[in-house]
């Protein structure tokens, strides 16, 4: 038994590893696709879905103001809708970091198009915040900026 020993021990340590892994990659996987399917509700100009998605206490940070989550779905919603259904987005990078029931999501997109017959080419970053409550991520927090590529 004991010529089997190291092998079992190094089977275990990487089986719990891979476990571990796997489980993160979920966690992450969950994470992402709670913020692509805000984006797609922006888009889609779906109110209630938002709702769902953000929590009650969500903060947006954007175009230098604070809104809570009600004064966001009722305003810059809608004109954010406006202005992504007219551009092209492309993720150049996102770092997905999970403690607990917290995960901060930084992103960086290249987006460009025309609106409101301006041209732009523009580096976009977003912060979001999401916590994680009965088995469900609800964004908590979001800060978007952009800047000329040019």
């Amino acid at each position: 038994m004991n010529i089997w020993k190291p092998f079992l021990t190094a089977l275990l340590v990487l089986l719990g590893t891979t476990l571990s892994y796997g489980q993160q990659a979920s966690q992450e996987k969950a994470v992402i696709d709670t913020l692509n399917s805000f984006h797609q509700t922006i888009v889609e100009n779906n109110v209630s879905k938002a709702e769902d998605l953000l929590s009650d206490s969500a903060r947006i940070l954007e175009g230098g103001n604070i809104e809570i989550k009600e004064q966001y779905l009722s305003h810059h919603f809608h004109s954010d809708g406006k202005f992504l259904r007219a551009m092209n987005r492309e993720v150049d990078s996102r770092t997905v970091t999970i403690k607990g029931n917290t995960a901060w999501v930084s992103t960086q997109t290249h987006t460009w198009g025309t609106y409101s017959d301006r041209k732009l080419d523009l580096n976009s970053l977003e912060l979001a915040v999401l916590q994680k409550a009965d088995g469900n991520w609800k964004i908590t927090a979001l800060h978007w900026s952009s800047t000329s590529r040019s």
